[in-house]
């Protein structure tokens, strides 16, 4: 994971040096992007957008006099990385260089867009801080009623980040059906479609599925085999996955390690009536 994470982190990096791409609706000036840019937020697919530190990842953009520009990154606690590049205002358009490549680019309502490689970025002059999800608590004494419905998987928590769930960041969607006698969850993975039957009872203040047939299944972070869910106070539904080791998880959470836990949450699908 973290390797996958680093690999796409670069690429991101090299879309945004690379340059800015549109066309523009705003006769833009010099005095409209000299300064320094935050990248506030990402959006990849439809309806898909989140700041760049739920993934770990930040990135900084000096727009400089005389044409210079200057890319700051950084991710999940590395060291800084600096590239530079070049920029100039022509037509009416933004154009950067970088590595002998010139892209166009956007500048409207004090905000620079880009949108490359199926992901759009948009840079602004004023640094939002991430705030991250804080989960709420687990009812006490749910019912099965409780947890009935449908609901889609939206948030997962790992390796010390909370990132959306979407096949092309965490490699698969998941959508959960809870009925009292049969449940079914549905992947999605590389466009693929796959289903598994659930069977199960609320033990406690945690509705416990297991799948009825032995097939195994499962994303690349854990099983679907057997699953644990707790009601949040918060209307959320969570999933952890149980680690292997106890006692390295205990131990984990107690130091400076990182945090190699895994949950999902998932919101309820309202259906209009």
């Amino acid at each position: 994971m973290r390797g996958k994470m680093k690999v796409w982190v670069a690429g991101t990096v090299g879309i945004l040096a690379a340059g800015l791409m549109s066309v523009n609706v705003y006769a833009v000036e010099e005095k409209d992007v000299i300064g320094t840019w935050y990248v506030n937020e990402l959006s990849m697919g439809e309806g898909l957008s989140f700041h760049p530190g739920a993934i770990g990842m930040e990135v900084t953009v000096d727009v400089k006099e005389g044409g210079k520009m200057e890319t700051t990154s950084s991710s999940y606690g590395e060291e800084p990385e600096v590239d530079q590049s070049e920029w100039k205002i022509e037509n009416d358009k933004l154009l950067m260089t970088y590595d002998g490549q010139t892209e166009e680019g956007e500048y409207t309502d004090g905000k620079i867009t880009l949108t490359a490689d199926g992901m759009t970025m948009i840079l602004s002059q004023e640094r939002e801080e991430y705030k991250p999800y804080v989960p709420g608590e687990p009812l006490e004494n749910p019912t099965m009623e409780d947890f009935e419905g449908e609901w889609n998987c939206t948030l997962m928590e790992a390796f010390g980040m909370q990132m959306p769930v979407n096949s092309d960041l965490t490699g698969f969607e998941m959508k959960l059906s809870v009925q009292e006698d049969n449940s079914e969850l549905t992947l999605i993975e590389s466009g693929e479609e796959s289903k598994v039957e659930l069977q199960g009872e609320v033990e406690g203040n945690t509705l416990v599925l297991k799948a009825v047939s032995e097939d195994e299944a499962g994303t690349p972070f854990f099983s679907c085999d057997l699953m644990k869910f707790n009601l949040l106070d918060d209307g959320k539904l969570c999933f952890e996955v149980e680690s292997d080791d106890s006692e390295e998880s205990e131990e984990a959470e107690t130091t400076d390690e990182e945090d190699y836990s895994i949950k999902t949450y998932f919101e309820k699908i309202v259906v209009a009536k």
